[in-house]
């Protein structure tokens, strides 16, 4: 039986000569494989965070579905078009693909992805994004820190701000947990010369608290194309 969903892709790997594994987030099934036979000699492009129209039909003894037909669902134009786009476009799916294991739907999360990728679409922020986009997902995910008022201290294992300052490893004091702190209180992220490091403590913080986290390239190829 076939069926009709929307889904974003978040990655491809080759499958045979001409085949393709594609895995996107979908709106009715979450985290979703299929394959795609002759996918590589198919004119669609494959733009990774991509919002997509996949019709395919699926065997019940198969965790893979089969497409039929793949169209793009909405244009991104600027993020294909844009080098600095793209490559957080690779960033985003690299935390994805770490993140987002469930496969069933959790349309809260879809719409938060899709609402992310147009964003990213029209976004002149650049540097921005990533800091907002990381702050917002963690928050889909549950496991938000503790904001304070004026704080100057925040724990990374604790994930709660505070006006205590330690020296310890897991604990950052002054403008950068003053300028996390904003970031989880406003979901807006200042403009400031500390993006860089403020990202990186982001990261560590899904390090400590997601299972088998880490996306130590692409935070490096990110820190280093937008911050440096």
């Amino acid at each position: 039986m076939k069926n009709t969903d929307n889904g974003l892709l978040l990655f491809k790997t080759n499958y045979s000569e001409s085949s393709l594994i594609l895995t996107f987030y979908t709106q009715s099934s979450g985290l979703s494989k299929y394959i795609y036979k002759g996918g590589k000699k198919k004119k669609t492009p494959f733009l990774v965070f991509g919002h997509y129209e996949i019709v395919s039909y699926k065997r019940p003894e198969s965790d893979l579905g089969m497409i039929n037909s793949l169209e793009i669902a909405t244009p991104y134009l600027s993020s294909a078009s844009h080098p600095a786009k793209m490559l957080i476009s690779f960033f985003v799916s690299d935390i994805l693909r770490q993140t987002l294991k469930e496969e069933q739907a959790d349309k809260a999360m879809f719409f938060f992805l899709l609402t992310a990728a147009k964003e990213l679409n029209d976004t002149n922020r650049i540097k921005e994004f990533p800091l907002e986009f990381a702050a917002k997902l963690i928050i889909h995910l549950g496991f938000t820190p503790q904001t304070a008022l004026n704080a100057t201290a925040f724990n990374l294992k604790t994930g709660c701000f505070s006006l205590e300052m330690l020296e310890t490893e897991y604990v950052r004091n002054g403008p950068v947990a003053k300028y996390l702190n904003i970031l989880f209180s406003t979901l807006v992220a200042p403009e400031s010369d500390i993006q860089k490091q403020a990202l990186g403590d982001i990261l560590l913080y899904m390090r400590i608290h997601l299972p088998s986290f880490d996306n130590t390239r692409s935070l490096s190829i990110i820190r280093e194309v937008l911050y440096s």
